[in-house]
């Protein structure tokens, strides 16, 4: 009996010792992720890349955020909804700043005329045909030129006239530049390129121009803790960079 009694106490001993190891292992495990997670929101924005530590916290505190306010939008694949003029998030394109890591948390944090007064709203795309500064015949001159921009197969006669509407009477190189490679200061796109928004057919483009655009990003300073806004903004900065490394690779392949 003694020696049961004694064999009991014993494992009883070693389940209590066993379930202290592992609690004090989860404490460990916590208060690591927390330091983890302060250090990452304290260091520069432009210096976490550096930091392979930093740069997996942020990846794994990022994804189920993602999933949770931001996959709505821009989809389980970062790739946007042109027909919402969602953007894409995993491309090399970025309309305001260079897509790094700091220009990236500015957009997250206060949003894109999101009503934060630090939003960037310094100006959205007017609606040319229905205010009257354009005709619906000036709009598709204007788009003609836009798209033969990117195209080859376009009407020659009514692209030039476009691009003297898109320098004088548009006013479209007051925000798209007069080489329309955009700003990123306004938020304004690269008219040249192969990536757009809302899509770069004649009849988006035609929609863009005469209707207007007004895309909205919430702030999300109020609705995510800064580790989150930072992860977030680290989780972006290298799924851009994957597919541009992955473009570079396919070619150099070819």
């Amino acid at each position: 009996m003694r020696a049961r009694l004694a064999l009991g106490l014993s494992l009883r001993g070693v389940v209590i010792a066993a379930a202290m190891l592992f609690g004090a292992g989860m404490l460990y495990r916590h208060l690591e992720q927390e330091a983890l997670e302060a250090r990452l929101v304290r260091t520069d924005p432009d210096r976490v890349m550096r930091d392979t530590a930093l740069v997996g916290v942020a990846l794994r505190l990022a994804r189920p955020a993602y999933a949770q306010h931001c996959a709505s939008c821009h989809g389980a694949d970062l790739q946007g909804d042109r027909a919402r003029g969602v953007p894409d998030l995993a491309d090399s394109v970025w309309l305001y700043g260079f897509g790094e890591v700091a220009d990236i948390e500015a957009t997250i944090l206060y949003g894109i005329r999101s009503g934060h007064p630090k939003a960037r709203n310094i100006t959205d795309m007017p609606a040319f045909g229905r205010i009257g500064q354009l005709s619906a015949p000036e709009v598709h001159d204007v788009v003609e030129f836009v798209y033969g921009l990117s195209h080859r197969n376009v009407d020659a006669v009514a692209a030039k006239r476009g691009q003297g509407l898109f320098n004088d009477k548009g006013s479209c190189y007051d925000c798209h530049g007069a080489d329309a490679t955009g700003n990123i200061d306004y938020g304004a796109p690269d008219l040249t390129g192969q990536s757009w928004l809302y899509g770069g057919d004649r009849a988006a483009l035609y929609d863009s121009v005469f209707n207007g655009r007004h895309g909205l990003c919430p702030a999300w300073i109020r609705s995510l803790s800064p580790a989150q806004v930072r992860a977030l903004s680290v989780y972006l900065y290298v799924a851009s960079h994957e597919r541009a490394a992955g473009t570079r690779r396919r070619r150099a392949s070819r």
